[in-house]
């Protein structure tokens, strides 16, 4: 079979982009190749990540996690790229209408501070608390 026929291969056959492969390299293993993790501490991002971009506290707390900032993805553009498509693609409704991309200027000075705090998780909950708060009284404004 020649290199025409290459293509063919598998018809059908979904594809990715290099961000998508990034993503699926990096953070699928954790949080789910469709952004629905499995039933541990890992949070699933499908419909629920957006909420963090309501308050600039949890638009920076996503970047300064752990598992971003410490991430093997060490250029700053590809990983503003598969934030990027963390938020654009699997946030779904709860992104914010006011959401702006991340950017690699954004991303380099957020991941210089990563968060290394014993109670993590409480953290996470306090900063998912206001960002919820704060995407209520968005949509309170919008609909007053």
């Amino acid at each position: 079979m020649g290199a025409a026929h290459a293509a063919d291969a598998v018809p059908g056959a979904t594809t990715l982009d290099h961000t998508q492969v990034e993503y699926v390299s990096h953070c699928g293993g954790c949080h789910g190749i469709e952004g629905i993790s499995g039933n541990t501490f890992v949070p699933t991002m499908r419909n629920a990540v957006g909420a963090f971009a309501c308050t600039d506290e949890g638009r920076a707390y996503l970047i300064r996690v752990p598992g971003v900032s410490m991430s093997l993805i060490r250029n700053d553009q590809t990983l503003a790229d598969v934030m990027n498509f963390v938020m654009l693609r699997l946030a779904g409704s709860s992104l914010p209408s006011d959401f702006h991309p991340y950017t690699a200027s954004e991303i380099h000075d957020l991941r210089q501070h990563p968060l290394s705090v014993p109670g993590f998780m409480q953290q996470r909950s306090e900063v998912l608390g206001r960002a919820l708060a704060a995407c209520s009284s968005k949509k309170s404004g919008k609909e007053g």
